[in-house]
């Protein structure tokens, strides 16, 4: 069984998730990670040089790779379940969890991180939370799809292993 995060930038994927694979027995990855090893470039690199649709179909074809395999825990990027019906594909590769964060929260950990993110960068605190909540009311629609929907509050390990074991025996059950 495979387990998917999905959530805007800065939501925790790749913190929680290295987490709970390790808790889980799982392998990690981090689909931005995977992506920039596979391009040898970063990912502002790739948006600098080919623009975003190029990106978004690199995601789509590393999908198609991932729904191949099974015991993983993928962090996808920010944007995946959001183009080229990936959130469709995602629920069909695992069990999908949607860290849900508020725009002012994501804002301030995307300013404190020393990570370089392409559609944020040069952008004032207000300006960056009007961008996510402007950003987060659009993809809402593809995030919520998620078979869990995990809310700030119950965003820690034990939570989300309870909430995936309690989901996956409710989907052995049917």
């Amino acid at each position: 069984m495979n387990i998917i995060l999905v959530g805007y930038m800065g939501s925790g994927k790749t913190t929680l998730g290295k987490k709970l694979a390790s808790r889980l027995g799982l392998t990690f990855i981090d689909t931005d990670k995977r992506i920039e090893q596979d391009e040898d470039m970063t990912i502002s690199e790739i948006f600098a040089h080919y623009g975003e649709i190029h990106f978004r179909e690199l995601e789509k074809k590393l999908v198609v790779q991932l729904k191949k395999k099974n015991n993983l825990l993928v962090s996808t990027g920010g944007g995946m379940p959001c183009f080229n019906g990936l959130m469709d594909e995602l629920n069909e590769m695992g069990t999908t969890i949607y860290l849900k964060r508020p725009a002012k929260e994501l804002a301030e950990r995307i300013l404190n991180s020393k990570k370089k993110r392409p559609l944020t960068d040069g952008k004032s605190k207000e300006e960056l939370i009007d961008y996510m909540e402007d950003m987060l009311k659009k993809r809402d629609q593809f995030y919520g799809q998620a078979h869990i929907i995990a809310d700030r509050e119950i965003q820690n390990i034990t939570s989300l292993e309870m909430m995936v074991k309690a989901y996956w025996r409710e989907v052995e059950g049917e």
